[in-house]
């Protein structure tokens, strides 16, 4: 019988478990007798705040690793404590499409390379054994060290969250304070060569960014929308965020962005995906931003095909906070702000 959040964390209090500092370590895939380490490590890093239940029951983490949407890599001593962890998993519509992500590592054993080895050993030979088409990665903004990171494995960033994460918590050392900007960084290994629809506003930004990351794209032209609109919502509670993918852009899709925000409200974030495959994307650029929705940046193969990002915010974006390590971030933050600038109304 699967244990209750509660009874999973009563569990752990009672025994956090202790590491050694200064053993040998070993990075390799999961294994079932990782399991128990896993939860502790977790509990360690995140103590009770963790938003997902499962993380902190060893049954459900071995059950989790044994399916295809979550792969995990541990770093483990001689003893067997896990004091590592990162995974690739899935997020995007795209199942050729898996994110890297959920680096955690105990205090005693971080400020060497076992960041990089972890990291190093996930993208190995997973994503073409997996038969990805890309990796997906998401670099915090209120520091550099994971845009580093992201640099050093050859993920140049497509887009920019702003302010898509909440501040974190008070007393934190980290970061330099309030919300946290996300670059999301992709790693191509097989592109799908394709045909877009470029908005004629971000013709120059898009086909620049296709130009610069080699990625093969015939250009059509523009045309009309019709229908209904086809989308879909995800949210992200604890951050203040809803997000509408859009499958196909109708007629009524200033009608479906209202109800999306009617029906996700105090967002402090909305993320707006719209297909770039789609003739109409031009007209559906022009009704969001008639609604404060702004340039956040591409998300080449999301779908299968490549989406833009489009972004709106409860306040003024502040670009002051993010810090951002390479110049093509920079710029990509110059275009979202000019964007952003020119909105209607301002």
């Amino acid at each position: 019988m699967t244990r209750t959040r509660q009874e999973n964390l009563e569990r752990l209090r009672a025994n956090p478990g202790t590491v050694e500092p200064g053993q040998k370590i070993e990075v390799s895939p999961f294994r079932p007798e990782d399991a128990e380490g896993v939860a502790r490590l977790y509990f360690a890093i995140y103590g009770e705040n963790f938003p997902l239940d499962y993380v902190y029951d060893p049954e459900q983490i071995a059950a989790a690793n044994a399916g295809p949407e979550l792969h995990q890599f541990v770093a483990r001593t001689s003893a067997g404590d896990v004091v590592g962890l990162t995974a690739l998993f899935r997020v995007a519509p795209s199942p050729n499409i898996m994110e890297s992500g959920g680096l955690m590592i105990l205090p005693a054993y971080r400020g060497g390379t076992l960041t990089v080895r972890m990291t190093k050993a996930s993208l190995a030979t997973l994503p073409e054994e997996l038969g990805l088409n890309a990796v997906f990665g998401q670099s915090v903004c209120d520091h550099l060290i994971s845009q580093k990171l992201a640099r050093h494995f050859s993920s140049p960033a497509y887009a920019l969250e702003m302010e898509a994460m909440p501040p974190r918590p008070e007393g934190s050392t980290d970061g330099v304070g309030g919300r946290i900007s996300l670059l999301d960084e992709l790693r191509i290994y097989r592109d799908v060569p394709h045909t877009v629809y470029l908005p004629e506003r971000f013709a120059d930004f898009l086909a620049g960014l296709y130009a610069k990351h080699g990625l093969a794209r015939s250009f059509g032209a523009a045309g009309p929308v019709s229908g209904r609109t086809r989308s879909g919502v995800t949210t992200m509670d604890g951050a203040s965020l809803a997000k509408l993918l859009v499958d196909e852009p109708g007629a009524d899709l200033g009608e479906a962005i209202d109800a999306f925000e009617t029906g996700h409200p105090g967002r402090h974030a909305y993320h707006l995906q719209l297909p770039l495959a789609h003739p109409g994307v031009s007209a559906a650029v022009e009704t969001a931003r008639e609604r404060g929705y702004f340039l956040g940046g591409l998300l080449p193969l999301w779908t299968g095909t490549d989406v833009l990002l489009l972004q709106k915010l409860a306040s003024d974006p502040d670009f002051s906070l993010p810090l951002l390590l390479t110049d093509e971030a920079k710029e990509l933050m110059d275009c979202i702000r000019s964007d952003w600038a020119g909105l209607p109304g301002r």
